[in-house]
């Protein structure tokens, strides 16, 4: 009966990936080749003082000239935390230069002399074990904030392969930069297939004991649920906790914060297993609530680390 149920758990995710394969969620054209690779090349040659000038220089361009952008930023803040409209256009300024000096962290990472300091690795070591058991893996949720990239360097140094579970960039040159880059990290790729195909593969890395990681703020119509967050009714993704259920692991929230100083810290939280005494769209909210519930804490302590460079609640930005 439980196989039987787990099958439907996995053909009630959804079917086809072209929708999510083509989904652009910013308005600005940034994410392009000519862009990477000046980021991967500068990084590689640059010393790191002239590499955060440049930064400055670009993201001062950026505030100044990207209105609709930083009009959208504003508006998150605002709806999030309910500031004044001079408060949020400061968040949103100072959020420009907190991902520029993010970019360049993740792009000098060709070596283990470029890693930054971890400052949590002890306290991460306790997190990382409640969930390893009996040599299996278990499912890493985080959102958009902080350096969700260098969770791998946290993940790798605890002796664990990091999977990330994704849709390709809709630039192949980009995707192909993006994938060199995974692969000096040690990360492995699952590109979002066929809801069968990429359930299977996530449970193969689970029971390889690979940490499988999925970004859950940004939903699509075939595959969401409905949380509260910052007091509003938002969609988050709920293939997450159907993978959970089907997979019969863990899922712990983990996100990864830069410091002022430029070291890293992570913050987890509490993990979670699904319930089969509910049904599969129950348990989906019950933990997909849990899950927003965390990330919105990290974000009220870590405003201009919410990296979303649109409106994230029923804005334009987004499209096909």
């Amino acid at each position: 009966m439980r196989k039987r149920e787990s099958i439907e758990n996995v053909t009630s995710m959804p079917a086809q990936a072209a929708t999510r394969g083509r989904r652009k969620w910013v308005s600005h054209g940034l994410s392009n080749r000519i862009v990477f690779r000046g980021l991967r090349y500068g990084t590689r040659w640059l010393p790191l003082p002239v590499l955060h000038g440049l930064s400055f220089f670009c993201n001062s361009l950026a505030v100044t000239l990207m209105r609709e952008t930083l009009t959208d930023i504003r508006e998150n803040f605002r709806l999030a935390f309910g500031v004044p409209e001079r408060e949020a256009g400061r968040l949103a300024r100072h959020l420009f230069f907190e991902y520029g000096r993010s970019v360049i962290d993740v792009w000098r990472l060709r070596s283990e002399a470029f890693v930054p300091r971890i400052s949590s690795f002890d306290a991460d070591r306790t997190a990382l074990a409640r969930v390893r058991r009996d040599g299996r893996g278990f499912l890493l949720v985080t959102g958009h904030v902080g350096n969700w990239e260098l969770g791998a360097v946290t993940l790798r140094g605890h002796g664990l392969t990091p999977s990330v579970v994704g849709q390709p960039e809709l630039n192949p040159d980009v995707e192909a930069m993006r994938l060199g880059l995974r692969k000096r990290l040690g990360v492995e790729s699952i590109d979002i297939g066929s809801s069968t195909a990429t359930a299977f593969r996530v449970r193969a890395a689970v029971e390889a004991g690979r940490a499988v990681a999925l970004l859950v703020d940004r939903a699509y119509p075939e595959d969401q649920v409905m949380v509260s967050y910052f007091g509003r009714p938002t969609p988050f993704l709920r293939s997450p906790a159907l993978l959970a259920r089907f997979c019969k692991c863990e899922i712990l929230p983990g996100f990864f914060l830069r410091s002022p100083d430029g070291s890293y810290f992570n913050v987890w939280g509490t993990p979670v297993a699904s319930d089969e005494s509910l049904s599969p769209a129950e348990d989906a909210r019950r933990i997909m609530s849990r899950v927003a519930a965390d990330l919105e804490g990290v974000v009220r302590a870590h405003p201009t680390q919410w990296f979303n460079f649109y409106r994230f609640w029923g804005g334009a930005g987004a499209s096909e």
